[in-house]
């Protein structure tokens, strides 16, 4: 037997229903609170600098344009905020006892470096094409290669400012890309999955859902229809690599990726390209680019796979549900660790029952067996 990635909350014998619930509570709490002290850390310093303008120019900057990659100040405060939803869930998973927040990493409880080095391979590939398409027109040759500023205008920042926001997108985004993996293609899917005892249903249902929910929530950043479709579509095939792949290494690199590139492209501010416009928002062809290089970037992702022979679901089964706690067979958690026993050594039923009803564990002691309070019946 072996367990699928968005089960694997299931391997924890002191799994219940309601503790994704415990652990949303946590993370709201935690992504509230670190919200108002972002917003202390920023508003403060430039209420006392520049007066109530400041702070009212701010408001304003980031209610236009919360990542606009011409402004470093707004653009660190979107990410930085962003970037808090990785501790806050990894938090919340600890908190409400889902066990080790490596469960949300990869079928092995923890990052496989090994297997994300390899990802670097299709990555590399899907870079080369990324840029080659959203870069197309940007560059003239007559004369040498350079900007092409009959088409682009001309840069309305600094060379420092333009400095400041590429290393800003460097250190940050990659975090704010994780953080947003970990949540909706981590987190959302193994608790929905954990709850639909069917596997394949669960998986569906959790890559719908995880979808659905990554695309409304980027409603507020002004996307049009086809952003929408642009944006949903990018989470429908990660949702499919997560799974495919048992952890969420692969999504990373690929989130980090395409925003890592459209940052970039976007910070020298060209006069003549309008970020704001109702085509930045959206639009049929970006979707069409969006949804093939997710597929060709799934498809390389497979191949690779394939290839190094990479352990796509933990090696063991699904956890005993028990009434009461668990016994001494069980192990406590140290089964759970890459390579450990896992439930596949639990003692085997046998049919004979004792006196209370309970079935004889073979190699267990009848005395364990009977102070347990049974074995109850998974939901």
């Amino acid at each position: 037997m072996s367990v699928p990635y968005h089960r694997l909350p299931r391997v924890d014998a002191d799994w219940r229903w309601w503790r994704p619930l415990v652990a949303v509570a946590v993370f709201l709490g935690f992504y509230v609170a670190s919200q108002i002290l972002l917003a202390v850390a920023y508003f403060v310093p430039i209420g006392l600098q520049r007066g109530p303008e400041g702070i009212v120019d701010l408001s304003a900057k980031i209610a236009e344009g919360a990542l606009d990659p011409t402004d470093p100040l707004v653009l660190s405060l979107s990410l930085v905020s962003l970037v808090v939803l990785l501790p806050a869930i990894m938090l919340a998973v600890r908190i409400a006892r889902l066990g080790p927040y490596g469960l949300l990493s990869s079928v092995r409880t923890r990052v496989r470096w090994g297997w994300l080095a390899w990802c670097l391979l299709p990555l590399t590939v899907l870079a080369i094409g990324m840029f080659l398409l959203q870069s197309w027109g940007m560059f003239a040759f007559d004369g040498g290669l350079h900007w092409n500023t009959a088409a682009l205008g001309q840069s309305t920042v600094s060379l420092q400012t333009l400095t400041v926001t590429i290393l800003l997108v460097v250190l940050l985004v990659p975090f704010q890309a994780a953080a947003e993996e970990y949540v909706f293609r981590g987190f959302l899917m193994q608790t929905i999955g954990s709850w639909i005892p069917v596997r394949a249903l669960g998986a569906v249902v959790a890559v719908v859902v995880s979808t659905v929910l990554f695309a409304v929530l980027h409603l507020p950043n002004g996307y049009n229809v086809w952003g929408i479709l642009d944006v949903g579509s990018f989470g429908l095939v990660a949702a499919v690599i997560v799974l495919r792949t048992g952890g969420l290494e692969a999504t990373v690199l690929q989130h980090a990726l395409n925003n890592v590139m459209i940052f970039v492209l976007q910070a020298p501010g060209w006069s003549k390209v309008d970020l704001t416009g109702e085509g930045a928002q959206g639009s049929a062809g970006g979707f069409v680019v969006t949804l093939a290089s997710s597929l060709a970037y799934w498809g390389l992702v497979e191949l690779v796979a394939h290839w190094r022979k990479l352990d796509r679901r933990f090696a063991g089964d699904e956890a005993p549900r028990f009434r009461g706690p668990a016994p001494l067979w069980a192990g406590g958690r140290q089964w759970l660790r890459p390579g450990g026993a896992g439930w596949v050594t639990a003692p085997a039923r046998d049919e004979r029952v004792v006196a209370s009803g309970d079935p004889v564990l073979v190699g267990a002691e009848r005395e364990a067996v009977e102070e347990s309070e049974g074995v109850g019946r998974r939901p």
